[in-house]
């Protein structure tokens, strides 16, 4: 029995391969407002699919979870599942959003909750003892709104006082590679951008510190 219910539980768990983070709330929980106006701390993100190339197969897998979580909740019979509207299902139509980059794509809509402690977010690279490297916000190789990543994700059905859904809970995120970021600029990678000629010795300032002096009231 032990076994059956971990292959079930299994069943629930997806892992995305090469989507897009958005809406990338992945390191600090935020406050949310629920559908009955109570409100609570979450930690959250969107990912991208496109519809005309998902390579990752992450289509099929999503909805095949979403078909367990069902089953596991409301039975085999599938005449009895309640009928629920495309917003109260984690896996979405993009062209029905307005927002920047969701054209042509499906998205799958996650959350976890605050105090159920914060998803895995991890680079792409490991350690001596080949352990995925943990991301850290403002590093190379950390998630950011735009970017591609892998991720892991276990979808559930909900039916309780607050409604029926099918809901995705955020384990774990993994960089992939850059992407267009969707606000604001990718992650400064330091190693790059910071030169050994910009350092003189002992700290002081190395030889790229010159510069126009044409216009000495100008700020900018």
């Amino acid at each position: 029995m032990a076994d059956d219910k971990k292959k079930k539980d299994k069943e629930l768990q997806v892992t995305l391969l090469g989507v897009r983070l958005s809406f990338a709330n992945i390191f600090e929980p935020k406050e949310q407002k629920n559908d009955d106006g109570t409100t609570r701390m979450v930690y959250g993100a969107n990912f991208l699919i496109e519809k005309a190339n998902d390579e990752g197969n992450n289509k099929a897998r999503v909805q095949k979870a979403a078909t367990a979580a069902k089953r596991k909740k409301w039975g085999d019979d599938e005449a009895k599942w309640p009928k629920l509207k495309p917003e109260k299902v984690c896996l979405r139509d993009g062209d029905l959003e307005d927002w920047n980059g969701y054209a042509d794509m499906l998205y799958v809509s996650t959350n976890r909750r605050g105090d159920d402690g914060s998803p895995r977010i991890i680079t792409n690279r490991k350690d001596a003892d080949s352990k995925w490297i943990p991301a850290k916000p403002g590093e190379s190789a950390c998630p950011y709104a735009g970017c591609y990543v892998n991720a892991i994700i276990r979808v559930w059905a909900m039916d309780n006082e607050h409604g029926k859904r099918i809901n995705a809970s955020l384990e774990a995120v993994q960089f992939l590679r850059d992407g267009e970021a969707f606000s604001g600029a990718a992650p400064v990678d330091v190693d790059e951008e910071f030169t050994d000629d910009m350092v003189g010795e002992e700290g002081s300032i190395g030889d790229e510190a010159g510069g126009d002096d044409d216009d000495e009231d100008s700020l900018v």
